[in-house]
């Protein structure tokens, strides 16, 4: 997604230094007409050559008037295979002995 096909939506929600805060924005996806909020969750596909999906929530939206560029920050979710470490057992096994 370029800049050409992000649109802003609604006045700004704050200011700091060169950056101006947004609560949401619109673009369109195969011809359809789509709305992002702050706080949304959707589906994120990291490499174009992988099948590695997560789940990414927008948590900041906002323009550096410097460089004219809508930057987003994202907070990732991963599934614990998808992780270094791998999914790990978990929890403890109780015996009783009498």
């Amino acid at each position: 997604m370029d800049n050409d096909t992000v649109q802003l939506i609604g006045g700004p929600c704050g200011q700091h230094g060169p950056y101006t805060f947004y609560k949401a924005f619109k673009y369109t996806k195969d011809g359809i007409k789509r709305i992002m909020t702050l706080s949304e969750f959707f589906f994120v596909k990291l490499w174009m050559d992988s099948d590695l999906v997560c789940i990414g929530e927008l948590q900041l939206l906002w323009i550096d008037k410097n460089s004219e560029q809508v930057l987003a920050s994202l907070r990732l979710y991963f599934l614990p295979e998808n992780t270094p470490e791998g999914r790990m057992d978990h929890g403890e096994k109780n015996e009783c002995v009498t």
